[in-house]
């Protein structure tokens, strides 16, 4: 009985812990969700301020050169000295009106170095080295070398790539980063490309190239102000002071795979970097005609992490809270629940075993106790249904009476092929006219109960009792097949069972039957108020004329159950009879036994005889 009450608990229980569960996990989402998405945002916004900055302050340093640069190249000197391919007397004129800048260093202490390369090329990009026996600038403490530009065809095809771009009304001046290679040392160039025009015709002559070391410097100080370090990737090659050595190979080589399927543009990476996972940012730097450069950014999300697992803890930790509470509310809510339902399911149970007295107690005004109200009413027209049922048995049959309560409508009126008999006491009058009422009826009752079981017992139906005559009809309002048999073996049987009871009763009681089958009409009949379900016809009024001319315990047939039950009946014809209502004269017969059917007995020869009486 505690079986469905703990099922119910145990289903409300689960279904606020997956309540609780999937709000916890939602909200664990979307905030991790909206953190993560507020650190990509950060980290996006440092690494343009970056960018941003790094070209700001580019352009800052560089805007002397560049300004120095755009006056030399307007030198009427340089034109005709690269017109005449004077080279001694270009670079000297180079170095002698920029000595000034080149001495200095490119913006702050920090972020700036003196200029390492000043070189001439030509309209087609090939560099136009300074003669090399000149040492004007060493003398000058410029430390500008004479090495040679070109240290890969790489470099050679970018900058005869510049020097096509500047041709015409292209741009001025170009800048862009290269990579050097002196002696050992390979460093990252920032090179301003300047071009130079003969004045009097606005000839095409060829460009001035100024570099300096790429102020790395400043990728210190922005670290200090912010959580991203920096580098210039060129050439497949990333150069930074900020980040490890050990870090480098694994982002150069992931920053170059991605560089190389993009083309151009921006990207960003995720990916581990040492022991914790970080943002990898790229943008290039350099103008389309130089060989590409990028500058590459990481953002180390480790602080994310941190800040991601401290929520997962902090809503875990209220979640589990939550969880308790809301197992206790479930188990508070669900006992207030379980402990009605557990007395219903006990008291539906009392009711299926015919217990309709049982009542529950209302208690509340909810939906319980409005179900447990109900219930008592439910339970109360049952006992009062019942109680019509038991009346109902009692005055009917109880196959018609379960007919009758299902609405059966072939109780309605029907013609049927039956069997009735009809079974009255001999003598009774004479017997019971000294004999107390109350005798009479307990006489009465035994007789009746044990000649009812009898037809019960052979598939019959008892349509009614009058004064000491019982009415059997087999065929209606069900029909097993074998009717006419049923009624025979009935007959017999009655006949032994009341021979046995007059072995013990202070009265003796002897019966005459009469029996007879045909076509009849079968339904309930009566007033509006009251029915009864019985047969009329012929063979009724006949069965009831053959009673009356039956001996004591004696059972006379009709012709129609002879010829029904020929071969497997013994008979006695009597002499036709004269019966009342009919008006032709009747055959009957006297039954002396019935023999089994093939069926239900293959034995034939079993019998069952009534004892032979002559008529009183």
């Amino acid at each position: 009985m505690r079986g469905p009450s703990f099922s119910f608990r145990i289903k409300l229980v689960a279904a606020m812990m997956l309540i609780v569960v999937g709000v916890t996990g939602a909200t664990l989402y979307v905030a991790q969700d909206r953190m993560r998405a507020s650190h990509e945002r950060l980290s996006n916004a440092q690494f343009k301020s970056q960018v941003d900055l790094f070209s700001s302050m580019r352009d800052a340093r560089l805007v002397r050169i560049r300004e120095k640069c755009s006056e030399l190249v307007r030198s009427v000197r340089v034109a005709a000295a690269l017109e005449e391919e004077d080279l001694e007397t270009l670079y000297l004129v180079a170095f002698d009106e920029l000595a000034e800048v080149l001495r200095q260093r490119t913006g702050t202490r920090s972020m700036g170095r003196p200029a390492r390369l000043v070189r001439f090329i030509d309209t087609e990009g090939k560099e136009l080295p300074p003669p090399k026996g000149q040492s004007t600038s060493r003398k000058r403490g410029n430390g500008i070398g004479v090495e040679s530009m070109f240290a890969t065809e790489e470099l050679k095809a970018a900058f005869a790539q510049v020097a096509k771009a500047m041709e015409g009304e292209g741009e001025a001046q170009k800048i862009g980063y290269v990579e050097r290679v002196i002696g050992a040392r390979s460093m990252i160039m920032e090179v301003i490309v300047t071009k130079v025009i003969l004045r009097a015709d606005d000839e095409y002559m060829g460009a001035l190239v100024v570099g300096f070391p790429a102020a790395d410097g400043m990728e210190e100080v922005m670290n200090r102000y912010t959580d991203i370090r920096s580098g210039i990737w060129v050439n497949g090659e990333i150069f930074s002071k900020t980040l490890d050595e050990g870090e480098l190979p694994g982002i150069t080589e992931a920053v170059t795979a991605a560089i190389r399927r993009r083309g151009t543009g921006s990207g960003v990476l995720t990916m581990d970097v040492g022991a914790a996972p970080h943002k990898v940012f790229f943008q290039q730097m350099s103008d389309s005609e130089f060989l590409p450069a990028y500058r590459v950014a990481i953002y180390s999300l480790a602080e994310a992490a941190a800040d991601q697992g401290a929520l997962r803890a902090r809503v875990l930790a209220f979640a589990g809270i939550l969880l308790i509470g809301a197992l206790g509310l479930s188990l508070l809510v669900s006992h207030s629940f379980s402990t009605p339902i557990r007395a219903l399911v006990g008291a539906t149970r009392a009711v299926q075993k015919g217990d309709f007295d049982v009542r529950l107690p209302v208690r509340n005004r909810d939906e319980i106790g409005q179900l447990t109200a109900s219930f008592n009413e439910m339970t109360e027209g049952l006992k009062q249904k019942e109680k019509y049922r038991a009346v109902l048995d009692m005055v009917a049959d109880k196959d018609v009476a379960e007919q009758m309560m299902q609405g059966s409508s072939s109780l309605g009126g029907e013609l049927r092929d039956i069997s009735v008999l009809f079974c009255d006491i001999r003598g009774f009058t004479a017997m019971t006219q000294d004999m107390p009422p109350k005798e009479v009826i307990d006489l009465m009752n035994d007789h009746f109960t044990a000649m009812t079981n009898v037809v019960y017992e052979h598939d019959g139906v008892v349509d009614k009792f009058v004064g000491d005559l019982i009415m059997g009809v087999f065929g209606a309002p069900k029909s097993y097949g074998n009717d006419a048999h049923n009624a025979a073996r009935c007959c017999v049987r009655m006949i032994q069972e009341r021979e046995k009871m007059n072995e013990t009763a202070e009265q003796s009681i002897h019966v005459g039957i009469g029996l007879a089958s045909g076509e009849a009409v079968a339904g309930c009949m009566g007033s509006e108020d009251r029915l009864n379900y019985t047969v009329m016809g012929a063979r009724v009024n006949l069965s009831s004329r053959l009673c009356s001319v039956a001996g004591r315990d004696e059972t006379v047939i009709d012709q129609g159950t002879y010829e029904l039950l020929k071969d497997y009946v013994e008979v006695e014809a009597l002499p036709e009879l004269q019966v009342k209502g009919f008006n032709d004269p009747v055959q009957a017969y006297r039954l002396l036994g019935v023999r089994s059917l093939p069926e239900s007995a293959p034995e034939q020869e079993t019998q069952e005889v009534a004892p032979q009486s002559s008529p009183s």
